[in-house]
């Protein structure tokens, strides 16, 4: 029997495992965002959690059916949901079209593939995911641009707001992982989008992006990681 994706609720808390072995914790806000906490485990013994107890590692929204059908996940019925707290209400747009990156040239690693922006870098923009009704700017998708061209070397404002694109299996899952490991927020996407170094540690979401080594080596990864 094919697996069925868990039901959307606001407010309901899901414990999802990144990599194989870890768990972070998340609450349903408005459809289809996540607000992942800062909270990892080795096991799911979350119990009656409190996650207004922990500080947002990021808010995100997904593709909700094929997130939430290929990742493992489960309810934390006991947990007490955090209603009160605010979202960022500031983003980061990637620009249109694509271009080509390369990563860790001249080595055995080096991967060449095609990543969203036709340039590098994005617009910091005004986006209330609450707001009822269509947004203001011509685009339909947020209501006005803060900075048109966000400095490459901008860090505050760079790794403090998230970019708009959704969130798909197994890549957020993978970045997830990477957030567990460094203890804080990162985000392989975006640290390509702005032409950032791209440390070693990102081998796998690398290689989930650029889809090197087609098919089997998708299912390897999925099989050795995710599933």
């Amino acid at each position: 029997m094919a697996k069925r994706a868990t039901p959307w609720k606001e407010g309901k808390v899901i414990s999802i495992e990144t990599r194989k072995g870890v768990f972070v914790i998340a609450q349903m806000l408005k459809r289809p965002y996540l607000r992942f906490y800062n909270a990892f485990r080795e096991d799911e013994n979350w119990g009656k959690v409190d996650v207004s107890i922990f500080d947002t590692l990021f808010t995100k929204g997904i593709t909700t059916k094929s997130f939430l059908k290929h990742s493992n996940v489960s309810v934390v019925k006991d947990a007490i949901p955090d209603t009160d707290r605010e979202d960022s209400k500031t983003w980061i747009k990637g620009y249109s079209g694509n271009r080509k990156v390369k990563v860790w040239e001249g080595t055995e690693d080096e991967e060449e593939f095609y990543i969203l922006g036709s340039e590098v870098g994005g617009s910091l923009v005004d986006r209330d995911i609450y707001k009822s009704g269509g947004y203001d700017h011509s685009s339909g998708l947020f209501d006005k641009i803060i900075i048109e061209d966000i400095p490459l070397n901008a860090d505050d404002i760079i790794d403090n707001h998230e970019t708009m694109g959704l969130g798909v299996f197994p890549l957020t899952n993978e970045r997830l992982y990477q957030c567990y490991k460094a203890g804080k927020n990162v985000d392989p996407t975006k640290d390509l989008k702005f032409n950032r170094e791209i440390p070693k540690d990102y081998k796998i979401a690398i290689e989930i992006m650029s889809g090197g080594g087609g098919k089997e080596n998708k299912e390897r990864i999925l099989d050795t990681y995710f599933r």
